[in-house]
């Protein structure tokens, strides 16, 4: 495991099979398939249905939880604001760019508690030579089933403008 200081834009350079994990932790990493599968983490199995356009779609997926490996490499939450990992949301970009988001709340078992997965593997074939996949269970249609990831980002939600309390709400959009 490499730990690491730089973007995602290097993430393309990347080993096939290959992902950056970044963003408000505290320790990044480029990880194989084969380096997520031996972290000292909890493998799950689920097996989800999915539309891909009109078609319904039945795989199972084997990876760790995302909340699992994210707590794994450190989140940067402030423990001085109430429920501050409420205003984080994770990425995972694929190796055609494409890119998804989960907020924190959906899978913190505080929370939604959903069952989302970097997946090592699907339907018995293991991805090491594509790179994971993120997988979110309950979800209609495919969308956020992210192939070939090459990053995982977590990062914090942007600030609403700190405007006075007594202020009407259109001020606040013009000078905020």
């Amino acid at each position: 495991m490499l730990v690491l200081l730089f973007s995602t834009a290097y993430a393309w350079h990347l080993p096939p099979g290959s992902f950056l994990i970044l963003g408000k932790l505290d320790n990044r990493a480029a990880l194989s398939v084969a380096e997520l599968r031996a972290l000292p983490i909890p493998m799950q199995t689920l097996t989800v249905t999915f539309l891909a356009g009109s078609t319904p779609e039945q795989h199972t997926f084997v990876g760790p939880l995302l909340y699992d490996l994210m707590n794994h490499f450190g989140p940067k939450f402030d423990p001085d604001v109430k429920n501050d990992r409420l205003r984080f949301h994770v990425s995972a970009t694929g190796s055609d760019e494409y890119q998804a988001i989960v907020a924190w709340g959906e899978f913190d078992p505080g929370f939604g508690n959903k069952q989302i997965l970097l997946a090592v593997s699907q339907d018995g074939v293991p991805l090491d030579n594509d790179g994971p996949r993120l997988v979110v269970p309950g979800d209609i249609h495919g969308g956020r089933y992210v192939s070939n990831v090459v990053a995982v980002r977590l990062e914090r939600a942007l600030e609403f403008p700190a405007c006075p309390k007594h202020w009407p709400w259109w001020l606040w959009l013009r000078n905020c």
